[in-house]
């Protein structure tokens, strides 16, 4: 997936630095299980429920992407192209998917020589979005006329309850600040919860926080972390509740020449986990917290990804992580039975654990709809402050 420019940027200096991620909490399995009949049992729970949130609503808008549109080409993001802050006090109100009309050629309205696809309904405290579903699955069509559209309902909603988006530029680079959380219905049915918090910094104390996460009805979570300055931290997870069915973390402090660089990095499948950090002679396994003496971890490299993603803007952090395809493990039990990771838990699994992860950087969903709503919304609201 093609990141924007800042985004490489980072990725670039993390992948320098390691190339691997996890962590988190444990639960109890029955205590009669073998390491590697529990592993089994864990890797089945992952793989329910990725199957349950890949046939989901939710799977499809965290999903979208632009490679989604056929024949799509790259759009460019306008969020770091010019100062500006749109806050929740600047949008909130209720905006309504209104039809284009013909001699508009595709527009649904015009105010001030700007094109626009909502109008608002009404006063609200929260920003409200009402579109059709059919419009909100391709947000590329918002300003266009889709087949049938006259009997499409605005069936879709979004509701934030947190807004900002606010970019600063300078002579010095630019700072961006980011907030979103918000509630999706489809049909009047919860399809998912979504929060984006995204600072950073791109002048001389270059630094990057981002967390994502998507929950879904049926209490599944997943998210997405990257934190770049003094250290790196970097994490993937998918959870059932508070339940941890799957976690890739790693945290990284760079050497500074008197002292030596630090390191942990931690893969938790349930209650297991596997860890290795700057003070171990190698990868160690724990379950339930307790060390599983007999067990050795090999870590298998994907060779088919060198010299891939060589070209500017295709820099993707998969190489540095289990769950984007970026390595494999072996694990050689007490009695010298092996399996590979990822033959266990299956291509099948593995590939859609590596489209919901890739996607939870930068969501398509959220800047090609939610912020584009946002920023017609407040030129609405400036041109009826304007009016008064």
């Amino acid at each position: 997936m093609k990141r924007n420019i800042v985004a490489v940027g980072m990725l670039l200096a993390f992948s320098a630095a390691l190339w691997s991620c996890s962590s988190s909490d444990d639960k109890t399995p029955g205590q009669d299980q073998t390491l590697e009949q529990n592993l089994t049992s864990e890797t089945q729970s992952l793989v329910t429920a990725v199957e349950e949130i890949s046939t989901s609503e939710g799977y499809k808008l965290i999903t979208l992407s632009e490679s989604t549109k056929e024949g799509a080409e790259d759009e460019s993001d306008d969020r770091f192209s010019f100062t500006r802050t749109i806050t929740l006090e600047d949008i909130k109100g209720v905006y309504n998917y209104i039809l284009p009309t013909s001699e508009a050629e595709g527009s649904s309205t015009k105010m001030w020589g700007t094109e626009f696809a909502f109008e608002k309904a009404e006063e609200s405290e929260f920003f409200v979005i009402n579109l059709p579903q059919e419009k909100a699955e391709k947000p590329w069509m918002l300003y266009q006329e889709m087949e049938g559209e006259s009997e499409m309902d605005n069936d879709f909603n979004v509701t934030a309850s947190q807004y900002n988006s606010s970019t600063v530029m300078n002579i010095e680079g630019f700072e961006f600040d980011y907030l979103l959380d918000a509630d999706i219905n489809i049909e009047e049915e919860a399809a998912g919860s979504i929060f984006v918090d995204w600072t950073m910094s791109m002048s001389a104390g270059m630094s990057w926080d981002y967390e994502s996460e998507f929950g879904f009805p049926n209490g599944y979570s997943v998210g997405h972390e990257f934190e770049f300055g003094e250290e790196i931290e970097f994490a993937y997870n998918l959870k059932k509740d508070e339940e941890v069915l799957f976690m890739e973390e790693v945290s990284y402090t760079p050497g500074n020449g008197e002292e030596n660089a630090e390191y942990e990095y931690t893969l938790t499948i349930g209650n297991i986990k596997i860890v290795r950090n700057s003070n171990s002679e190698g990868y160690e396994v724990y379950r339930d917290g307790e060390l599983e003496e007999g067990a050795v971890i090999t870590v298998l490299n994907d060779d088919t990804k060198e010299g891939e993603g060589d070209g500017e803007g295709e820099e993707d952090e998969s190489d540095n992580a289990f769950c984007r395809g970026g390595f494999d493990i072996k694990i050689t039990f007490a009695d010298e039975s092996e399996v590979i990771l990822s033959e266990l838990i299956g291509e099948e699994t593995l590939e859609q654990l590596d489209e919901i992860f890739s996607s939870m950087h930068d969501m398509y969903f959220v800047n090609k709809l939610v912020d584009r709503v946002a920023k017609e919304a407040y030129e609405i609201n400036m041109s009826e402050e304007a009016g008064e």
